[in-house]
């Protein structure tokens, strides 16, 4: 879909829909981290991208499932890097590699997310953090609240989470009926 969907009206019917994740997600890190290595895990066409290089954090690897994606998020100009990047698998990147990881809008395609959430913990420093969203019916449905508490539990990081806040508020389905959270994990 995404292959399909990210070279043609992609942004322009996220921005109609009123979709702020990115600029959200980009200041949330921008307040924590002022310089990188960031991954933009799941950049799609890269609109979390744009925000952080507006903000002047950098240097920000892209990865994306979607070739595609990739493609489009490479011709913007803001990655240093643009990868494909599967995060239902393990990443291609060392240990402590990345400042902060950032991933918006991606943890609904995923088919585990503890896995997912702990790879992400991997690649980060002690003290980085990793930002991601997820929609608020997805959230209690998967359990993120008894998942985040247990890494916290286990030591691995310290967890905050915003209460819902808009997701597409001008999406015909979505609208007011589903919201999304903002995680912030910080690597111990």
């Amino acid at each position: 879909m995404y292959d399909d969907w990210a070279p043609t009206r992609y942004d322009a019917d996220l921005a109609e829909w009123g979709y702020e994740a990115p600029q959200r997600a980009a200041a949330m890190l921008a307040a924590a981290v002022t310089t990188g290595p960031v991954l933009d895990a799941g950049c799609g066409t890269g609109l979390v991208g744009v925000e952080l290089r507006q903000l002047g954090i950098g240097p920000v690897i892209g990865g994306d499932f979607s070739p595609v994606s990739v493609e489009t998020a490479r011709r913007r100009g803001v990655y240093e890097q643009v990868v494909e990047l599967d995060l239902n698998a393990l990443l291609a990147f060392d240990d402590r590699r990345f400042r902060a990881v950032v991933s918006v809008g991606v943890f609904s395609y995923l088919t585990d997310s503890e896995a997912t959430v702990r790879e992400l913990l991997r690649v980060v420093e002690p003290g980085g953090r990793v930002l991601f969203t997820q929609r608020t019916d997805l959230w209690d449905e998967r359990d993120f609240t008894s998942l985040l508490h247990g890494l916290a539990d286990e030591g691995v990081c310290d967890v905050s989470v915003t209460e819902p806040q808009p997701y597409l508020p001008r999406h015909p389905e979505f609208g007011g009926e589903i919201g999304i959270r903002y995680a912030t994990l910080i690597r111990c």
